[in-house]
């Protein structure tokens, strides 16, 4: 069976619209929102207050329970999923690792909680296919013998290479596969 890594963090769900449009905005009165945020570092859009403290927000207790999947993710996997295997393959920090395991659990219950991987090198990776939204992982996984990169759009990984796939929905990725 082929197998399929697929990113956790704005690709199954809708991290940086709770994180910049519902959080950061409303804790330091800006108006940012994601098409701004053209560049991986988002510290370089918020106000100068905020700076690095951004990632902050990330490590608290209840953020991850805040956040809802990705419009089609839920059922597009729910079919996926007896087609082929499906690992999470997320970045880790220590503060984060329960609280994503149990936001898992709770909306994507159909995936096996022993396929969830904590990475921050996914060039690591041996699967089939990578969807991911992170530029760096793209990279990383391709660079590495990766066949099939996927990238799921976002204003922050416009600069990779045509020649890769990229989808724009969950439709559009299982239409892909």
């Amino acid at each position: 069976m082929k197998t399929i890594a697929i990113d956790l963090d704005d690709v199954l769900n809708n991290l940086v619209d709770e994180w910049i449009l519902n959080v950061y905005n409303k804790e330091y009165n800006d108006t940012l929102t994601i098409k701004d945020v053209n560049d991986w570092d988002v510290t370089k859009y918020v106000k100068p207050e905020c700076g690095s403290k951004i990632y902050e927000i990330l490590l608290r207790p209840n953020f991850f329970e805040t956040l809802s999947p990705k419009i089609h993710a839920i059922e597009v996997t729910e079919r996926l999923v007896s087609k082929y295997e499906l690992y999470i393959v997320t970045a880790y920090h220590p503060k984060t690792v329960v609280n994503k395991v149990n936001w898992l659990s709770k909306n994507f219950p159909h995936i096996n909680p022993k396929n969830i991987i904590f990475c921050n090198a996914k060039g690591l990776i041996k699967a089939d296919f990578l969807i991911d939204d992170g530029p760096h992982n793209i990279i990383d996984y391709h660079n590495n013998g990766g066949k099939h990169p996927i990238i799921f759009n976002a204003p922050w990984n416009q600069n990779l290479p045509s020649s890769f796939n990229r989808a724009k929905d969950w439709l559009q990725i299982e239409k892909m596969l």
